[in-house]
């Protein structure tokens, strides 16, 4: 892929964003955030429009108008907060991941594997979910990322940079290293899997938030392939600098002579774990993805 001039300078800025954000003190560059960003929420009418109509269709008729702005209003912080740390990221140190990351969900995690035993772990767009990530990394676990590529090749290479600079190990969603995955999870690696996105193409039917959607296939194909545990796990902000991450749950993956059955049952499992996160937490979900779950907005 060519490089524009456009690219480079998001690039540029990026990097320069990024190195004040390293620079400054954590709480201070939160405060600093959010002083920005806050107005930009406040005037963004059709930003605050769309939410809207996102909370109100994911959670009904229950809560009152005044309520959904307050969760938008706090997921769009708590979002803003995810984007501060993950320029953050290089520079983390254990002791900084365990301080504000319980390993609570490790420890039970690992009561119910084999030692050096791979498994997946589905989260949904929730917290800081990168983070939970890296507080499996300080734990010892060799961890698998599926990432998008993105459109700004200098981008592209620089957060893959950052990525393996953590140990993650980053596979792109459309090379050919997505074939040797259930290998890497036979071998004792761990897949962190975020199946919360509405499938273009091959993706099966579930009921996600009260819609019908359809949703990629990729935690079901890859615990069948591999034969090991599946779990779901949530990532919840509570204040500004905690993040607990805890397990939901284990998924059946016993398989069946239908193929295309059991990965209708393993995502409807997994897709109705995450709901139930969603639902209890919903200022710490990703309300703000372009690829909306539920379906394309204007046919609803």
């Amino acid at each position: 892929m060519s490089v524009k001039f456009s690219h480079r300078l998001e690039y540029v800025a990026a990097r320069a964003a990024c190195g004040l954000v390293m620079f400054l003190p954590y709480r201070v560059m939160l405060a600093l955030a959010w002083s920005i960003m806050g107005p930009v929420w406040a005037f963004n009418r059709k930003l605050r429009a769309r939410t809207h109509r996102r909370l109100r269709q994911a959670l009904g008729a229950d809560k009152s108008d005044r309520e959904l702005a307050r969760i938008a209003r706090r997921a769009y912080r708590n979002l803003v907060f995810t984007a501060v740390e993950g320029m953050r990221m290089p520079g983390m140190s254990r002791a900084w991941i365990e301080r504000n990351l319980s390993p609570a969900a490790y420890e039970e995690l690992r009561s119910q594997l084999a030692p050096g035993q791979g498994f997946i772990v589905a989260v949904p767009h929730q917290g800081n979910w990168e983070l939970a990530g890296l507080a499996l990394q300080a734990q010892g676990v060799q961890l698998i990322a599926l990432v998008r590529r993105q459109k700004n090749p200098l981008m592209n290479d620089w957060i893959n940079r950052v990525r393996r600079s953590t140990g993650v190990e980053a596979i792109d969603t459309k090379s050919t290293a997505v074939g040797e995955v259930a290998a890497k999870l036979r071998a004792g690696k761990v897949l962190a899997i975020l199946p919360d996105l509405r499938a273009k193409v091959g993706g099966v039917p579930v009921r996600y938030l009260g819609v019908e959607t359809e949703v990629p296939v990729g935690a079901a194909r890859f615990a069948l392939e591999s034969g090991v545990p599946l779990f779901t796990a949530e990532v919840v902000r509570e204040g500004w600098t905690r993040i607990r991450w805890r397990l939901t749950g284990r998924v059946d993956v016993t398989p069946s002579a239908d193929t295309a059955a059991d990965h209708q049952r393993i995502m409807q499992a997994i897709m109705t774990k995450l709901e139930a996160s969603v639902r209890a937490n919903p200022e710490s979900y990703f309300w703000f993805n372009k690829r909306w779950v539920l379906g394309p907005e204007e046919q609803r």
